[in-house]
C-alpha cells in the first residue's frame, strides 16, 4: 500500500536538507519512495492513501541515544533514611536497590510505559541500558516482547556488573541476547561503569563484542567518584583503562563523560568512539558539565539522550542548549550545535552501530517520521530552521508518529496499547517492587 502524507511543512533533514510548504511524503512498506512539492507527489501518486497533516511539520522522528527504560518504576518514590548528598550515595540509596528488586513482569511494564511516551515525543529508536541485577538472564526478552509490541526500534543490553559478584550473569546475558536479535531489536554489550566492573569482566566483555562485531555501551566518568576508584584500582584513568581494553571503536557508546581529561578526550576522538551527554541527569544529580562543545568541535560523535529522565528529545536538546550557554556564560553558544547533536548526530550514532537509515527524509531511508503541531508563525527556511526547533516547535505536541512505515501513534492516539490497562499494571508492579526496595 502507497501512503501519502500530504499537506503539512515537510523538512527532509540529511545532508541536503530541503523544506516544501507545502509538501509531501510518500511511503511504500517500510520505506519512503518520494518526498516534494505537494503537487508534484500528489499528481504522481493520485491513488494512494492519505494522511492530512495541513498545519503541521513533517519531519524525520526522533533518535534517542541513551535511555534507562528500568528507572520507570522508582517516579514518585523516596528511599527510605536522609536524602543522598552525592552521586555515589544516590547509587547507594536508589539504584542499586531499584536494580536489585525488578521482577520479569515489572521489566516488561517499566519499558512499556517509555516506549508509549516516546511516541508521543515522536521518537521511534531508542538505545536502552538495563539494569537488573537480580533478574538478569531473560530480562532482556521482556524488554524487546515490549518494543515489537510497540512497533518500534531499539538497542538493548544488560549493564553487566561485578558490584554483587553477577558479572559472569550479566555477561551471559548479554551473550544469549546477541543471539536473538531481530531486524529492528539489535543488542549491545553493556557495562555498568569502570569502577563497578573488574578487569576479567571487562575483558571478557570486549571479546563479547568483537565475536558479534558491535559496541560496548558503558556510563564513563559520569561523577569524579569513578575516575578515583579507577585510579585507585588499576592505576589508570576511566578512558584509558578502556582503550587499554579495547572498548573504544565506532560502535562503542559512553555515556556522560563529565570528568575527562584532554588526553582521554584524544583518546575518544581517535578511536572514532561515540559520546552521549545527558544534561538533565547530569543536573538532577549535581555530577557537572561535561565539555560537551570541545567534543563536538574536536570531531567526536557526541549525541544526546535522556538517561531515564523523560523520553522527550526535543525538550533534552533544549536544555542542551540552555545549560551550554549558562554554564559557558555566553549566548552566542550551542545554537548551532545542539540541535546538530539532536538531530543528526543522533541518527549517525545509531547507524553507526545498527545500519538502520533514520533522520531524514529521502528515498530508500526508512518510514520513520513525526507529524508535528507547529505551523510556523513567521517563514521557515533552511538557514532558520534551527531557530523554529529551539523557540517554537520544543513546546508544540506531536500529532502522528510512524515507525517503519507503520502508524503507532495518530491524532495522538496510541494504537498498540490499551494505556488504561497499561498504567494500571505498572502502578500495582510498582508498589511490589517498592516494597522489595523498603
Amino acid at each position: 500500500m502507497i501512503t501519502l502524507i500530504e499537506g503539512g511543512t515537510v523538512i527532509t533533514m540529511g545532508r541536503d536538507n530541503k523544506i516544501f510548504s507545502p509538501g509531501g511524503v510518500v511511503m511504500e512498506g517500510e520505506n519512503i519512495i518520494d518526498v516534494g512539492p505537494l503537487e508534484e507527489v500528489r499528481s504522481m501518486y493520485p491513488d494512494a492513501e492519505v494522511i492530512d497533516a495541513k498545519g503541521k511539520v513533517i519531519m524525520p522522528s526522533f533518535v534517542n541515544v541513551h535511555h534507562h527504560f528500568y528507572s520507570t518504576l522508582s517516579r514518585g518514590f523516596a528511599p527510605p533514611g536522609e536524602p543522598a548528598s552525592n552521586f555515589v550515595e544516590i547509587l547507594e540509596s536508589l539504584w542499586f536497590k531499584l536494580d536489585k528488586a525488578l521482577f520479569r513482569e515489572a521489566i516488561y511494564l517499566s519499558a512499556v510505559i517509555p516506549l508509549i511516551e516516546s511516541m508521543r515525543y515522536g521518537v521511534t529508536a531508542i538505545i536502552d541500558h538495563h539494569e537488573s541485577q537480580s533478574y538478569q538472564i531473560g530480562s532482556l526478552d521482556e524488554i524487546k516482547r515490549a518494543v515489537e509490541e510497540a512497533g518500534m526500534k531499539a538497542v538493548l543490553c544488560l549493564g553487566t556488573s561485578d558490584r554483587y559478584g553477577r558479572g559472569e550473569r550479566g555477561i551471559e546475558e548479554n551473550e544469549r541476547f546477541l543471539r536473538k536479535e531481530s531486524s529492528n531489536v539489535k543488542a549491545m554489550v553493556g557495562l555498568h561503569a569502570s569502577m563497578t566492573v573488574n578487569d576479567d569482566t571487562l575483558k571478557k566483555s570486549v571479546a563479547l563484542a568483537e565475536e558479534f562485531n558491535t559496541g560496548i555501551h558503558v556510563h564513563a566518568a559520569e561523577d569524579l567518584a569513578d575516575q578515583v576508584e579507577t585510579r585507585k584500582a588499576y592505576s589508570k584513568d576511566v578512558i584509558e583503562r578502556f582503550r587499554d581494553a579495547g572498548a573504544l571503536g565506532e560502535k562503542s557508546l559512553l555515556v556522560h563523560c563529565i570528568h575527562i581529561s584532554d588526553a582521554e578526550m584524544e583518546m575518544i576522538k581517535s578511536t572514532g568512539t561515540n559520546v552521549v551527554h545527558n544534561p538533565e541527569s547530569n543536573m538532577n544529580n549535581a555530577v557537572g558539565y561535561a565539555p560537551v562543545l570541545k567534543m563536538f568541535s574536536s570531531g567526536i560523535d557526541v549525541g544526546i539522550g535522556t538517561d531515564g529522565m523523560s523520553s522527550n528529545m526535543l525538550a533534552q536538546m533544549r536544555c542542551a542548549f540552555l545549560l551550554a550557554r549558562n554554564q559557558h556564560a555566553d549566548p552566542r553558544v550551542a545554537f548551532g550545535e545542539m540541535p546538530t547533536m539532536l538531530l543528526k548526530k543522533n541518527p549517525k550514532i545509531l547507524n553507526k552501530i545498527t545500519g538502520w537509515e533514520l533522520g531524514e527524509l529521502a528515498e530508500g531511508t526508512s518510514a520513520d517520521i513525526a507529524i508535528i503541531n507547529y505551523d510556523p508563525p513567521t517563514p521557515m527556511t533552511t538557514d532558520n530552521l534551527y531557530g523554529h526547533i529551539l523557540f517554537g516547535m520544543v513546546s508544540s505536541s506531536v500529532d502522528t508518529t510512524i515507525s517503519g512505515g507503520k502508524v503507532i501513534m495518530k491524532n495522538q492516539k496510541i494504537l498498540g496499547f490499551d494505556e488504561e490497562l497499561i498504567y494500571e499494571e505498572a502502578r500495582k508492579a510498582a508498589v511490589k517492587v517498592w516494597e522489595r526496595i523498603t
